[in-house]
């Protein structure tokens, strides 16, 4: 293992292989691993071992496998034909042992820190990294911990408890490279962004050892994008490549320096100040490997483009309703911006794409609870059962009255009493109404002036009416 060397991606600077080395000394930018001898050769080892030949060499004794890697490329027919290009595949990452593509970096880390002798691995992460990290450490046999900000999506942070890691939270990342007894893992860790051109490699030979025209990925610090930029250079060493494929990085709009130093023809990635992305697996206002992933895209003739969240939520939508491919939003990135792409004429409809689907929307049960709510008139549904309104008895009583027909409030203060044995005050009906009303279950229907009286109406809504 120690005889591989760390280049750095910006300057070139060359270092011998530390776990505890991170950056670069020089400038700070993200290290990556220099591997002379290559093979395509397959070991016949579970997960990424299979692929050993590309990796860093270590005893197979070490090797930690959780069974990731090996996804599949599913061929879309329904969403090509919506969008309009020659031919979409769906590299499906949301089936990985923890729902995301990481457990292929964390086997590579969790394995090589095994080898060196570690008791405990610790990460900074902002959620995916340290559940697939504590997966893979409670298979080793190693202690996690595990430091979250406040806006971790549950989902995550459930996963990390459940494996057994250690997890606190800190209101932010101040990252030390060096903790007595323990391995620090980072997104940016040269060994993390190393397993993920395993990625690209696999799209290489599911394809019949051939590539599309285009590869679209999501952009946060830009380790992606660099990776399989680099799988691909690997190939063309091995000389079993003959065209290019251009690569597309996708960003959000509230958090896209990549983007912005594409747009400026800068060549290097300048930091945002505050980033404001929900997004939060992409919120990376300072990416460590932003220079690498802007020469990556401009070396293939490819492009970088940010989408709007608007866009993102119909993309993971389109990618449930038409594959049945529930992603989490920074998964459904690259198909937000294919549909971007093609509908402003940067991607030609006779292209071959492939998007990679980084993650599972299992693991964002927040979000996925806000589409189901503006999908379907049993958002409201879900909202009561997980807590989020309560239905007193008497609200509930309201419910089954106006299900039967439209009432007024004094009508609804009387059958209270006389069918339900609900005493109440009227003023206390009308408040319970207005609840209903901003809540979306029931709607005014209008008044009307009966013997000098003005009367009004109610009616249940389509989401009341789920409720009832």
């Amino acid at each position: 293992m120690f005889d591989h060397v760390l280049k750095c991606t910006g300057c070139g600077a060359k270092y011998g292989f530390s776990l505890e080395r991170k950056l670069c000394d020089k400038c700070g930018k993200g290290l990556s691993l220099e591997i002379e001898k290559l093979s395509l050769e397959e070991t016949g080892e579970p997960g990424i071992w299979r692929y050993a030949g590309v990796l860093p060499n270590l005893e197979s004794e070490f090797h930690i496998s959780l069974g990731e890697g090996d996804t599949s490329l599913q061929l879309s027919g329904r969403i090509r034909r919506r969008i309009g290009v020659g031919e979409l595949w769906i590299k499906d990452e949301t089936v990985e042992p923890t729902g995301s593509y990481l457990d292929r970096s964390s086997a590579l880390f969790v394995s090589t820190a095994l080898s060196l002798g570690y008791g405990k691995i610790l990460t900074y992460s902002t959620g995916n990294l340290g559940a697939s990290l504590a997966a893979y450490s409670s298979k080793a046999g190693l202690k996690m911990h595990v430091k979250v900000k406040p806006t971790i999506d549950l989902g995550k942070l459930y996963q990390m408890i459940i494996y057994g890691a250690e997890v606190s939270v800190v209101e932010s990342f101040r990252e030390k490279r060096r903790v007595r007894d323990a391995a620090v893992a980072m997104e940016y860790d040269p060994l993390i962004n190393e397993a993920k051109k395993t990625v690209m490699l696999e799209v290489f030979l599911q394809l019949n050892r051939s590539l599309p025209d285009y590869i679209i990925l999501p952009m946060g610090e830009g380790g992606l994008v660099y990776a399989t930029f680099k799988m691909l250079k690997e190939l063309e060493k091995l000389r079993v490549v003959g065209k290019q494929v251009k690569i597309v990085g996708v960003q959000p709009d509230e958090c896209k320096p990549i983007v912005k130093a594409f747009e400026r023809g800068a060549d290097t990635v300048e930091a945002e100040p505050e980033s404001r992305s929900r997004i939060f697996d992409l919120n990376v206002a300072s990416p460590r490997f932003g220079d690498a992933a802007l020469k990556a895209i401009r070396e293939t003739n490819g492009v970088a483009v940010s989408v709007s969240e608007k866009e993102i939520f119909e993309a993971l939508s389109i990618l449930a309703e038409e594959e049945g491919i529930l992603a989490e939003p920074a998964g459904s990135l690259p198909l937000a911006g294919l549909m971007k792409l093609v509908r402003d004429g940067e991607i030609d409809r006779d292209s071959s794409v492939v998007c990679v689907v980084t993650g599972s929307g299992l693991k964002d049960p927040k979000v996925m609870k806000e589409i189901a709510y503006r999908k379907s008139s049993l958002g409201m549904l879900i909202e009561e059962l997980s807590g989020g309104f309560r239905l007193s008895p008497t609200k509930t009583a309201i419910l089954r009255l106006l299900s039967e027909k439209e009432m007024y409030g004094y009508q609804i203060w009387k059958w209270l009493r006389e069918k339900y044995g609900i005493h109440v005050r009227i003023p206390t009906v009308y408040q319970h109404l207005d609840e209903l009303v901003k809540k979306g279950y029931v709607r005014k229907r209008g008044s009307k002036t009966v013997m000098g009286r003005r009367r009004e109406y109610y009616s249940l809504t389509e989401r009341g009416e789920a409720l009832v």
